[in-house]
């Protein structure tokens, strides 16, 4: 509540800011030129939170920002690096696109195992069974057809749903079969892993 108010022609502006006298526990004046000062109240917000703590109806309002002052550039700006450098370096990919280059399949989950299907029109033709390889892991596997195109196919997963006890495949006429046996039951909804958060 802002005012103002003449007293023998003298302007003064008056603040919702009470001054509130200080008691000296000294036994002193508490009329001291010091004890005149006004004290700033607090909000009702920041008392809630000093009394009651994380337990405050308002707590999620004492994070203060601790991040540099805006200089007035509305452009984004990078702020660090080393965070997203960490996540880089200490999570495996679930999938390993640099190896990768057979992007489209389809999957299904069989109750034991996990049957990927592979479409590659006329593999059955082109390719003999020492033309494919499988490579797995407990949590990844790789398959390469080789002599299908000029480039060798690939698929290669980093880190699987969950664990597998084996690997293999059925080269059929226009598809490759991958069979993933599950080490223990339960529902694959994704191949992949893809962390958590």
């Amino acid at each position: 509540m802002t005012g103002a108010h003449s007293n023998n022609d003298e302007a003064s502006i008056t603040t919702g800011v009470e001054a509130t006298p200080v008691t000296d526990v000294s036994g002193g004046d508490a009329r001291s030129p010091s004890a005149n000062l006004p004290v700033e109240r607090k909000s009702a917000l920041q008392e809630n939170i000093e009394r009651k703590g994380k337990h405050a109806y308002y707590f999620a309002h004492a994070h203060k920002a601790t991040g540099p002052e805006w200089d007035g550039n509305i452009a984004p700006k990078l702020l660090s690096l080393s965070s997203l450098q960490e996540g880089l370096q200490t999570s495996p990919a679930s999938f390993e696109y640099h190896k990768s280059n057979i992007t489209s399949y389809a999957f299904s989950d069989e109750g034991k195992t996990v049957k990927l299907y592979i479409t590659l029109e006329d593999v059955g033709e082109k390719c003999v069974e020492g033309d494919i390889t499988l490579d797995y892991t407990a949590q990844s596997f790789c398959l390469l057809v080789r002599n299908y195109d000029a480039e060798c196919k690939c698929l290669s997963f980093g880190k699987l749903s969950d664990r597998i006890s084996a690997a293999t495949y059925k080269l059929k006429k226009d598809k490759v079969i991958v069979i993933l046996t599950k080490e223990k039951d339960g529902e694959w909804h994704t191949i992949n892993d893809k962390g958590t958060p």
